[in-house]
């Protein structure tokens, strides 16, 4: 009987010490997931390459604002924009339940020569039925996507 319990409470603890270790890199809807990639391109890290994949039940938009972050003693930190960076355009696409964006952003101009390191691009969206009906209001997600810049 008590090696039943102890092998109980065993499994138990295992349970929840795995249930706790998943990644918290996407943003997990309900009904789904929306994720990021990013990759440099070929020309020394000048031009970031990024695809979004909206794998939820919902349409959602995004726009061409993004933020970059870069790992600093285990956490990421923003990077600050340079002085005379150019403004976003207030453009919104679409992206479609089941379909992805693929886009490309010159980092270079926005945020000067960047050091070797570990990066994150962070872009926000929102559900489109939410963002029409509420002008404004929309509640608005993040995702993000890390890559290495040699």
């Amino acid at each position: 009987m008590k090696k039943g319990i102890v092998v109980f409470v065993i499994c138990i603890c295992v349970f929840f010490i795995y249930s706790g270790c998943e990644n918290k890199k996407q943003t997990v809807k309900e009904d789904g997931l929306v994720t990021m990639s990013a990759a440099p391109a070929e020309d020394n890290g000048a031009t970031l390459v990024y695809t979004i994949v909206n794998k939820t039940k919902k349409d959602i938009v995004i726009g061409e604002e993004y933020s970059l972050q870069v790992l600093q003693d285990k956490s990421f930190v923003d990077v600050p924009l340079l002085s005379g960076a150019e403004a976003f355009n207030l453009l919104g696409r679409d992206i479609l339940s089941g379909n992805e964006y693929s886009g490309r952003v010159n980092i270079k101009k926005n945020y000067g020569d960047l050091e070797a390191g570990h990066y994150r691009i962070v872009k926000e969206y929102t559900n489109k039925e939410e963002g029409s009906q509420k002008k404004g209001n929309a509640s608005k997600e993040t995702v993000s996507a890390e890559f290495d810049l040699p």
